[in-house]
């Protein structure tokens, strides 16, 4: 055999190789409310048609300063 990894098992049953853990994910529909101050959509917020929550100003400035965008470019 060439393979990298060998096992051995004396149990018996089935294996399928496949796992039933899993995870999702949800919107959040009271903190997006909370951040822009008033109900948002998630296609909304991705979209771009959101504009930027208050509390982001400040990351936006050190962005801006550090990163001005210019038309065009």
């Amino acid at each position: 055999m060439h393979a990298e990894i060998l096992s051995w098992s004396r149990s018996r049953g089935l294996f399928a190789g496949i796992s039933l853990d899993g995870a999702t994910l949800r919107p959040d529909n009271d903190d997006n409310t909370r951040l822009y101050g008033h109900r948002m959509t998630q296609r909304e917020i991705l979209h771009g048609e959101a504009g930027a929550p208050y509390s982001a100003m400040d990351i936006y400035e050190v962005l801006n300063h550090w990163a001005p965008y210019k038309k065009g470019e």
